[in-house]
């Protein structure tokens, strides 16, 4: 199988469970192990990178506006690379949020703390500071998380509405649409 037949198949997988996770925000059970789906998927593709095979390298996500002018303002590479960096760093920013706001309680580790609690002084005037300055802390995570998936989802979308625009060729490839017959 063709590197870019199993990047098709990655990406699919990625995009299924990414939208799945955003369809089920509302269902945080289903919306965590989907999202612990997500970050395995990512993982595998950042150990992919580690092969040094070029098309599955980190900089296919890195724009380059070199040689960018009027003549291929819409069809220029930077154009497709600055919408893949902005799809990678809202799904790192998505499923980072998600995983620090679950904890592993989605996934029996209920008792695993990524950050240790501080030891309060006994009075409860530090017990209530740290209760606002944790349930703050919590809101704020949950506010970048939301942001990070509809940011994600703007992206995807004009991804999507870009590549159906000016290179259908790949995107017919990569949502698995076969090549009609050629005729002779």
């Amino acid at each position: 199988m063709s590197t870019m037949h199993r990047i098709r198949i990655y990406h699919a997988v990625l995009a299924v469970l990414a939208i799945l996770a955003y369809l089920t925000g509302d269902d945080e059970g289903i919306h965590a192990w989907l999202g612990y789906s997500v970050a395995i998927v990512v993982v595998f593709r950042l150990l992919w990178v580690l092969t040094g095979n070029p098309h599955v390298g980190l900089m296919r996500f890195y724009p380059s506006f070199e040689g960018l002018d009027l003549s291929n303002l819409f069809t220029h590479p930077a154009i497709t690379k600055t919408f893949m960096l902005g799809i990678a760093v809202s799904l790192l920013s998505v499923t980072a949020t998600g995983i620090l706001m679950d904890q592993g309680k989605s996934i029996g580790m209920a008792s695993a703390e990524l950050i240790a609690p501080a030891f309060a002084d006994d009075d409860n005037d530090s017990d209530d500071h740290d209760n606002k300055n944790e349930s703050f802390a919590d809101e704020a995570l949950e506010e970048i998380h939301e942001l990070s998936g509809n940011l994600l989802l703007t992206f995807v979308g004009l991804h999507v509405g870009y590549l159906l625009i000016f290179k259908r060729s790949l995107a017919k490839f990569m949502l698995f649409i076969p090549k009609p017959p050629r005729k002779d």
